[in-house]
C-alpha cells in the first residue's frame, strides 16, 4: 500500500512540475539604453527576424549581426547538380531588408556554425575583435536560457550580454505538454542543457580563444624592439662590441711559424 502511494505522490509532483520545466527555460534580460549590434542565432528565422527588426527599429544598436549554418546533407549535391537553393543567412537578410533594416545595417558573419557553441565561439571571436562592449542576442524563447550559458563563457567578462526571446514565437511554456512541436523543443532543449553542463562548458573560452592564441603570438612592442637593438649594439660586453674588438686584432698563425720552421728542417 504506501509502495501505490508512493508511486501516486511521485505522479502527482512530477504532473505539477510539467509547466516548469518549460517555463525555467525561458528567459528575458533587461533590455540596454545601448548596445554595439543585435545578434540573430541560427534557426527560426521568421520569429527571430521580426523581433530583431523591432529592436533595430527602435534604434537600440546600429547593426544586425546574422550568423551562418553549415549546409544540409543533400546541398552539395544540388549545388553539383547546378541548383542552389538561398541559405538560412540569405533568407533572414532578405527578411530583415523587408522589415526596414537597411543592407549596410547587417552583418553576416563568414564561419559557419553547426551547434550553438560553434556559433557562440564565432561570435565571440567577432565581437572580442572588433573591441565591443555590448550585445543584444535574439533567439527563440526555449532556447533563451541555455544561449546565455553558452555566450557567456565565449564572450567572457570583457562584454555585456542581453538575451532577448522572440515576442513572435508562438511557444507555450506552461502548456508545452499539450503541443506536439512544443514538447519536441523542451525536451531537446533539457537533453542540450545536461551536455552542456556535462562536457560542453569546459571546451569554451573567452572571445572564442580569441585572446589566448594572440597572447602567444605576440610581437615585441616598439620599446621593447628598440631597448633589444641597444643591448646588442651598446656597452662594452655586448655582442657586437666583442665582435668589433676581435675583428680588429691581427690574425694568428696557425700553425705557429716556428712550427713550419721545423718541418722544413726535418724534410
Amino acid at each position: 500500500m504506501r509502495g501505490v502511494l508512493g508511486a501516486v505522490l511521485v505522479i502527482v509532483i512530477g504532473v505539477a512540475l510539467l509547466p516548469f520545466a518549460g517555463r525555467v527555460l525561458t528567459i528575458a534580460d533587461p533590455l540596454p539604453d545601448a548596445a554595439d549590434a543585435i545578434v540573430i542565432l541560427a534557426g527560426s528565422i521568421r520569429d527571430r527576424t521580426l523581433e530583431a527588426a523591432r529592436l533595430y527599429r527602435t534604434g537600440i544598436a546600429p547593426r544586425v549581426v546574422v550568423t551562418r549554418e553549415t549546409l544540409p546533407p543533400g546541398e552539395p549535391a544540388l549545388r553539383s547538380a547546378g541548383i542552389e537553393l538561398p541559405e538560412s543567412d540569405a533568407l533572414t537578410r532578405t527578411a530583415l531588408i523587408g522589415l526596414g533594416v537597411p543592407p549596410s545595417a547587417i552583418v553576416t558573419l563568414r564561419r559557419r556554425a553547426q551547434s550553438t557553441a560553434s556559433e557562440a565561439t564565432t561570435i565571440g571571436r567577432w565581437a572580442c575583435a572588433r573591441r565591443m562592449h555590448r550585445l543584444v542576442v535574439v533567439t527563440s524563447p526555449a532556447h533563451t536560457r541555455r544561449a546565455r550559458l553558452v555566450l557567456d563563457r565565449a564572450l567572457g567578462p570583457g562584454i555585456a550580454l542581453t538575451v532577448r526571446p522572440s515576442t513572435a514565437s508562438a511557444f507555450a511554456g506552461g502548456r508545452w505538454f499539450h503541443v506536439r512541436r512544443d514538447a519536441k523543443a523542451v525536451l531537446a532543449e533539457w537533453q542540450k542543457l545536461a551536455h552542456y553542463w556535462i562536457r560542453e562548458r569546459w571546451q569554451l573560452r573567452p572571445c572564442g580563444g580569441l585572446r589566448r592564441r594572440a597572447t602567444r603570438a605576440r610581437r615585441p612592442t616598439e620599446g621593447q624592439a628598440d631597448f633589444a637593438v641597444a643591448a646588442f649594439t651598446s656597452g662594452a660586453s655586448s655582442p657586437l662590441a666583442c665582435i668589433s674588438r676581435t675583428m680588429s686584432q691581427p690574425p694568428m698563425n696557425f700553425p705557429p711559424t716556428k712550427t713550419w720552421g721545423m718541418v722544413g728542417h726535418f724534410v
